[in-house]
């Protein structure tokens, strides 16, 4: 079974200097929605989702991107990535809790 805050990042099997590739990543996460009473009041609760997401290439960062609550469990997030160079790619993810969930990859030509 699968652990909470494992990432998995997803590559094309090929990749040529100069392409500009599809990354998916995923996370397991269960994200908390918020939830209201019959009033439409927030119940009060330490609710617990994933609120950042940062890529790094290289130890370079590429690519910040902040969430709401409203991300489905275990987010999948997509973006394009041109490469230039073989490398390290990292994601990580920050949640309210202030728990950190890092996955790497390695993009080679």
């Amino acid at each position: 079974m699968a652990e909470i805050g494992q990432v998995k990042i997803r590559l094309p099997s090929t990749i040529q200097q100069g392409d500009v590739v599809r990354v998916r990543s995923l996370v397991l996460h269960p994200m908390e929605v918020v939830q209201r009473d019959k009033a439409g009041r927030v119940v009060m609760k330490n609710y617990n989702f994933i609120h950042t997401m940062i890529v790094t290439f290289n130890g370079k960062e590429i690519l910040r991107g902040e969430t709401t609550q409203s991300i489905s469990e275990n987010p999948i997030f997509t973006f394009p990535l041109k490469v230039t160079q073989p490398g390290k790619l990292t994601v990580v993810f920050l949640d309210t809790a202030g728990k950190k969930y890092e996955g790497t990859a390695e993009v080679k030509l």
